[in-house]
């Protein structure tokens, strides 16, 4: 099974509550990626800070950068690699790197009785917020990547750019499936 392409996030759930394929538990120095290709994890770059939530991505959804949309989950306590959460989206962080655009989708999972006040990104502590974007700063740095955060967005703008990460994901399958046509 295809992490990436096999997970199916549709209507009427999604874009409002997306499944995530943790790549990276909270905590890790390591950073671990879903090669859809190979289907299966490999190790990225070590950091030198820790991740402050689960990293991963969302099935089917493709950021502007071309790669899989991205999405940290505040959890708790970490998960593990190709964990599958069932997320509700409150925000999104939005990056400029050396490759372009490059967004990060905020959210909390749908089972956590703790989160259910929370619905959008202003009701996080401005400290986790504080917390997340050094994160990036720093990592860029260590990467020697020029990287700037644009800023942070609500709910709804991350819903709007989960929504049309999805359609750019259909897009290419349909692109795809005219070139092999008999």
């Amino acid at each position: 099974m295809n992490l990436w392409k096999d997970i199916k996030n549709q209507p009427p759930h999604a874009p409002k509550v997306v499944y995530a394929v943790i790549e990276t538990p909270k905590g890790s120095w390591n950073k671990y990626e879903y090669k859809t290709s190979k289907e299966t994890f490999c190790l990225g770059p070590v950091s030198l800070l820790c991740y402050p939530a689960d990293y991963g991505v969302i099935p089917q959804a493709i950021g502007d950068n071309g790669n899989p949309l991205n999405i940290l989950v505040l959890n708790h306590q970490p998960t593990f690699l190709g964990c599958l959460i069932k997320t509700k989206p409150i925000g999104i962080i939005k990056m400029r790197n050396d490759t372009g655009k490059d967004e990060k989708v905020i959210g909390i999972p749908v089972n956590d009785p703790s989160s259910e006040d929370t619905q959008d990104i202003k009701d996080l502590p401005k400290s986790l917020l504080e917390e997340i974007t050094h994160f990036f700063r720093e990592c860029m740095k260590i990467q020697n990547m020029n990287m700037e955060i644009v800023g942070l967005e609500n709910r709804k703008e991350a819903v709007r750019i989960i929504e049309r990460s999805m359609d750019r994901y259909n897009e290419m399958l349909s692109i795809k499936s005219l070139f092999l046509l008999d």
